[in-house]
């Protein structure tokens, strides 16, 4: 019997094994949306003057605040704001700018409509169209960000552009550049090459005809995408 009792010891119930459960991966909290242009007008007392459409917008706060701080000082012809922002060529310009009244320019803005894209070369660029009475004054930069800074950097923009920009005027700007280098490389016998308006490269002047009005949300052509808006050139 003794014997037979202890054969049992090794044939107990087995236990059974139970996993722990597998870990439950969390999934990744969804990054904040950035504040609306709106919101950030109010928040860092933009002059109202500045109009950015929400949709072209940056998706990222930093390059919001950045692009809007950036025209309301020069807007309000702040000129420690700006060289802290500028490439250094253009802030030699700034100071000559100044000098030549500037400020004056200015106050005679009624709207700086800013329109956000990219250039052929995939740089990211603003387009802003100053509107001053009846006229427009239209000027391109480069924005760069190395690190937490950002640099704008002045495109080279001729007098009038306004007056024959169509369409999508950023792309369209672009477009014309590209028009001018072909210009530019034409024989001198070749010099009546045509460009955008119909006008040639032996005229002094460009007469765009129906010039439409800039600004976010507006589409003075129809079936061309609205058009843009940025600062003095």
């Amino acid at each position: 019997m003794l014997l037979i009792g202890f054969s049992t010891f090794g044939n107990g119930c087995t236990e059974e094994v139970v996993e722990p459960p597998k870990p439950v991966a969390k999934k990744p909290k969804p990054k904040p949306k950035a504040p609306t242009i709106e919101v950030l007008m109010n928040e860092l007392s933009i002059d109202p003057r500045v109009k950015v459409d929400e949709k072209e917008a940056p998706k990222d706060e930093a390059s919001r605040i950045a692009i809007l701080e950036f025209f309301n000082a020069m807007l309000n012809v702040d000129t420690g704001s700006l060289k802290k922002v500028l490439s250094p060529m253009d802030q030699d310009a700034l100071d000559e700018m100044v000098k030549n009244g500037l400020a004056s320019e200015m106050d005679d803005v009624s709207n700086v409509d800013i329109q956000i894209g990219s250039s052929p070369d995939g740089r990211q660029c603003l387009m802003g169209v100053y509107e001053i009475g009846m006229d427009y004054q239209v000027q391109v930069w480069y924005l760069t960000k190395s690190g937490g800074a950002f640099t704008f950097t002045a495109a080279q923009t001729q007098p009038n552009l306004a007056n024959i920009l169509r369409g999508d005027w950023l792309t369209n700007f672009f477009e014309l550049q590209e028009e001018m280098i072909e210009i530019a490389n034409q024989p001198d016998d070749d010099s009546s090459y045509t460009i955008f308006d119909g006008s040639t490269s032996g005229s002094s002047e460009s007469t765009g005809s129906g010039r439409p009005r800039p600004g976010p949300g507006r589409n003075p052509n129809p079936g061309a995408p609205t058009a843009p808006g940025g600062p003095l050139g």
